[in-house]
């Protein structure tokens, strides 16, 4: 007798009565897990690594050896001696040219205000004539500056950005960015201004803080005012490192602005009048620190 089951064909060789007291899945589960293995529908099991597979170890990262790491470092070094000092040097090129900028602005604002006081700088004219010659406050170079506020515009302009202290945010009073405040003044000034004691004003007006003098006294404009002499120019009117290392700008009576180290600064014409024997060529001038 055959029976059917789904993709298989069982052969019996028992009588039909017989089958019919046996129990069809003890005979078809059997021979049907029998048959599937036999196909190849059972999942093959994995094949054993070879011995000579397990023992192979995964490839190593290379790694730098000492030497290329000498290398490395070698390069970065040279690359920091090169690139940081040309970085600072142009942080302090544009510092420069930002200061000289600020003195021609100065330079500007004292036009301004002298072409209403008969072409005169503050310094020059007496309080009763609207100046500050000679104010209680003169030996004070935030007075004068303070007075051509309308002029200058901007309490920064005052300011050195190489400069030690803090600019002033404004020409108030206010304690937190007031210019004419104890807070800031001379904290906030970063210029020189100066007059010959010859009359009137014959090249220098202003230049950066960072000068020397030679001694102090008594002055006609000022009332107290620090003293260069041009003997001793190259001796002690020069700069210092603050500021620009050895270096300053000088603003002139028309406006200019001078670049100069000490060399320059001792040879200039700006610093060296022309005009007026022994002391009546000696400059004067006042500086907030």
């Amino acid at each position: 007798m055959r029976m059917r089951s789904p993709g298989i064909i069982v052969t019996s060789l028992r009588p039909t009565h017989e089958m019919s007291d046996l129990n069809q899945e003890d005979i078809l589960l059997p021979r049907a897990t029998h048959a599937a293995t036999v196909v190849g529908l059972t999942t093959p099991r994995p094949r054993p690594k070879s011995k000579a597979a397990s023992n192979r170890r995964p490839a190593r990262q290379q790694a730098f050896t000492r030497v290329e790491l000498l290398v490395v470092l070698a390069v970065l070094a040279l690359l920091t001696l090169v690139v940081v000092p040309a970085l600072a040097n142009n942080r302090t090129g544009s510092q420069r040219m930002i200061c000289a900028n600020n003195l021609r602005q100065m330079g500007a604002a004292m036009q301004l205000w002298g072409n209403d006081h008969n072409d005169l700088f503050p310094q020059e004219v007496p309080v009763a004539e609207g100046g500050t010659r000679l104010h209680p406050l003169a030996p004070n170079v935030w007075l004068h500056f303070a007075w051509i506020s309308n002029e200058l515009g901007s309490a920064k302009v005052l300011f050195c950005p190489s400069d030690t202290g803090q600019p002033a945010r404004d020409f108030t009073g206010d304690p937190t960015g007031g210019y004419i405040h104890p807070n800031f003044r001379n904290r906030a000034t970063s210029y020189f201004l100066c007059h010959l004691r010859s009359d009137g004003i014959r090249d220098l007006l202003a230049g950066d803080r960072n000068v020397g003098w030679d001694s102090s006294g008594g002055c006609a404009r000022f009332a107290t005012a620090l003293v260069a002499n041009p003997p001793q120019f190259p001796a002690n009117f020069k700069w210092n490192d603050g500021l620009h290392n050895k270096a300053g700008n000088l603003l002139h009576f028309d406006g200019r602005v001078e670049q100069v180290t000490n060399k320059g600064l001792g040879t200039s014409g700006a610093v060296l009048p022309i005009d007026g024997p022994g002391d009546l060529a000696s400059l004067h001038f006042i500086k907030p620190r």
